[in-house]
């Protein structure tokens, strides 16, 4: 593998994670289901609800994943937005707007959120930790079920899991999911699963072009397929042995300290701003623009110097100041090396700009 190839970012390579060691206290999921995607988990938890209880209105935060909100709107009528600040790890839901008979999806945004729950009547309430797998906010959540996209943080192919947090009060039972046979001809969720894993293990071993292509190529159908797929397919018994042999690895340990080391060489911006919290480890270095202009340009730069960020997310309109965001990973592939390359290449945009915008003042 040639990160001067393969760039920095994008899908993970296969990696062997069997010196990352573990968390300690694994103890805050209570009863808890796996899956080949968080969008099927979130799905699975709607419909135990749903043989519990009569749900008037689903809500989801404005700003969410794209594709996350489609695969609902297809599957749910009464899905209903509420507003709240992405880029701000302290802003808190505004419940006034719902009642005892909604169901209210919190997202743990960039794993930097703690959300605080009203007292007496309220809402049914789901948390998204999808981007904060084993934060803070996901282990102390006192929310009614939880979900997460496992594959964002784990180095896996797929994967996703849904869980009664220990802390929470709710008496709807989450129930096992049924064990269907699904002839492996058909399964689109093997498909997918193989498709991508072959896109990681090329990956890992990738030193052309040719070879750079093929795996994003792989990645590419294997997303095509997740994305089309609504029935909640189970999973495989060698796929669930992947998933819980990463699941509680401390994968966020080496974001802390990427995280800490860039920032000391990263130069202030008048045109983004970092998203971070004091205690609480972010998904990334995560970067948030006003301008569209300014986040395309800076965007198509890392590309062009192969770092390769996420747009987090696209197709979101919001009211707040901030609006665009890009997440450039500081995951454990990740050496002091090439932090420095990325810090620099930040860098070089900030300068960059501030000479373009010294010149349009003179």
């Amino acid at each position: 593998m040639q990160k001067s190839v393969i760039g920095y970012g994008s899908i993970f390579h296969k990696s062997d994670t069997a010196h990352i060691s573990n968390i300690s206290n694994t103890g805050f999921l209570g009863e808890h289901e796996l899956f080949y995607a968080g969008r099927f988990a979130i799905k699975h938890v709607i419909y135990c609800i749903l043989e519990h209880k009569a749900i008037e209105h689903i809500w989801l935060p404005e700003y969410y994943c794209p594709y996350v909100k489609n695969w609902l709107e297809q599957e749910f009528s009464a899905i209903k937005y509420y507003d709240i600040d992405p880029f701000d790890a302290d802003a808190q839901i505004d419940w006034s707007p719902f009642s005892s008979s909604d169901l209210v999806i919190a997202n743990n945004f960039w794993g930097l959120k703690e959300n605080v729950l009203p007292e007496g009547e309220r809402p049914i309430v789901i948390e998204d930790h999808s981007h904060g797998w084993l934060s803070k906010g996901c282990i102390e959540s006192n929310a009614d079920f939880c979900i997460a996209s496992l594959r964002k943080t784990l180095p896996i192919p797929l994967g996703g899991i849904a869980w009664k947090p220990i802390m929470g009060n709710c008496d709807i039972p989450l129930k096992s999911l049924k064990d269907t046979s699904i002839d492996t001809e058909i399964n689109p969720m093997l498909k997918s699963w193989d498709l991508i894993e072959n896109a990681m293990k090329t990956k890992a071993t990738c030193t052309n072009e040719e070879e750079k292509i093929d795996f994003l190529l792989n990645n590419s159908q294997g997303e095509t397929l997740l994305r089309n797929t609504q029935e909640i397919v189970p999973l495989l018994k060698r796929h669930e042995d992947v998933i819980c042999s990463n699941l509680f690895k401390d994968f966020n340990a080496y974001k802390r300290a990427n995280l800490n080391f860039i920032l000391k060489t990263l130069e202030s911006s008048q045109i983004f701003k970092v998203i971070t919290r004091d205690k609480n480890i972010p998904f990334g270095l995560l970067l948030a623009f006003k301008d569209w202009g300014l986040f395309t340009n800076f965007k198509q730069f890392l590309i062009t110097n192969m770092i390769y960020p996420a747009e987090l997310w696209p197709q979101n309109r919001i009211a707040q100041e901030y609006k665009f965001l890009l997440n450039i990973h500081l995951d454990f592939r990740y050496n002091e090396e090439d932090l420095e390359y990325m810090s620099n290449t930040i860098n070089q945009w900030t300068l960059q700009q501030s000479y373009i915008n010294t010149e349009q003042e003179l």
